[in-house]
């Protein structure tokens, strides 16, 4: 397990675990990277998600214990998403916060996801938030004051965690690097663009998405200019469905300022999510004509 996670220590109080990008996985989230953050501080820490298969939860929960005396956890679910959920049953004697939406998709899918018949994952036992709520939560990791807001972006209910004090964002999968996957069956493309304003409006200096690039990670994170890429690829997109040949526009061009302004990076898998998005595009497009 730990040959999979990388630590990156962004912070003295902020830590991030890459499962790490690997092209010939069997699961698309393996395949296109990612992990999960941890505030701490003073023997208390505050997880982000516990990871994408089961045993990396408890890693992460080990690793903080062992390296930063953390004796009290609290976990955020930021959706209901597998790769964010999966290994929750390490923080199950603990606070799992999540949005009310969360926990009644969690309990909703519970007997698909044990029996481990949810796409390409491997069962899991689920264990959903203990404490949920809606729109806005104040939470603090010793005197570390963290805010959790609910965007409609990507999934109903999910979570964004602000650190305001610090400036810092840790967008989960709000943003992506270097796209992101498309879902207007909860929100409309123009509800999801105005929520992604919403958040360019707040005072943030640095963001760190879930699935992204480590080394940028590694060189302190994203700024807002990673919001503007993400909504510029979602307004390309929809500008561009009406061309005959959409079907096979590649995300190279729809990504191509940002790429060569080095906002972005480019990894192959995600040519699998761009593909994706055409089709929600397209199935948009068709319900408004």
């Amino acid at each position: 397990m730990s040959s999979e996670i990388e630590v990156v220590e962004i912070r003295e109080f902020l830590t991030y675990f890459s499962w790490g990008r690997h092209a010939e996985d069997k699961m698309l989230d393996m395949r296109l990277g990612g992990g999960t953050y941890a505030i701490h501080k003073n023997g208390k820490a505050l997880v982000v998600d516990s990871m994408t298969r089961p045993g990396q939860g408890q890693w992460v929960k080990d690793y903080l214990t062992r390296t930063h005396q953390v004796e009290q956890f609290t976990l955020v679910s930021s959706h209901w998403h597998v790769d964010h959920i999966i290994d929750n049953k390490a923080y199950a004697d603990c606070v799992i916060v999540g949005h009310k939406h969360t926990r009644e998709k969690m309990l909703e899918k519970k007997a698909i996801f044990e029996a481990g018949a949810y796409g390409d994952y491997d069962p899991f036992e689920v264990v959903p938030p203990n404490l949920v709520f809606e729109e806005r939560l104040e939470l603090w990791v010793d005197d570390i004051k963290v805010e959790l807001e609910e965007y409609l972006v990507h999934e109903k209910g999910h979570l964004g965690v602000l650190l305001p004090e610090q400036k810092i964002f840790i967008a989960n999968d709000i943003l992506e690097d270097p796209l992101w996957f498309f879902d207007f069956g909860f929100a409309s493309a123009e509800t999801q663009l105005a929520e992604l304003e919403r958040l360019k409006a707040q005072d943030i200096d640095f963001i760190f998405p879930c699935h992204c690039s480590i080394e940028t990670i590694k060189q302190g994170g994203f700024t807002k200019s990673l919001i503007d890429a993400n909504i510029s690829y979602l307004n390309r997109m929809i500008a561009a469905a009406a061309n005959p040949d959409f079907a096979s526009i590649a995300a190279a061009e729809m990504l191509k300022d940002e790429l060569e302004a080095g906002i972005i990076t480019w990894w192959e898998p995600y040519a699998e999510v761009h593909d994706f998005n055409k089709k929600e595009v397209l199935k948009l497009i068709q319900k408004q004509s």
